[in-house]
């Protein structure tokens, strides 16, 4: 009899860990950001390092497009535009136009 009552005390114990677990497991109810296409965004940025004639190609994005309400950003790597070589990543934000398309407002 003193080992059942034993036990049954650490089933709350057990069952908070558990709920701690998925808790944690799941960010504790954060949600994640959509992630959308990235076609729109590979042609902002190609039109920004035209336009800024940054001699520049987008190689491979590494993270996102992550959108936030109006705002989206994305991480990069780009290389030369013509010579092969190593490659630099870039972080990328991008706001949306009244018709929906979106424009690269800023870098770093």
């Amino acid at each position: 009899m003193v080992i059942a009552v034993t036990r049954l005390n650490h089933l709350p114990r057990a069952f908070v860990l558990i709920v701690v677990l998925v808790c944690l497991s799941q960010g504790c109810g954060k949600s994640d950001s959509p992630t959308a296409d990235p076609g729109p965004f590979k042609a902002a940025v190609a039109r920004y390092l035209d336009q800024n004639n940054m001699a520049m190609a987008l190689k491979q994005i590494k993270a996102g497009p992550t959108i936030e309400g109006k705002t989206a950003t994305l991480t990069a790597s780009l290389q030369h535009a013509t010579i092969p070589g190593p490659a630099v990543t870039w972080t990328f934000r991008f706001e949306q136009n009244a018709d929906e398309t979106w424009s690269e407002v800023s870098h770093k």
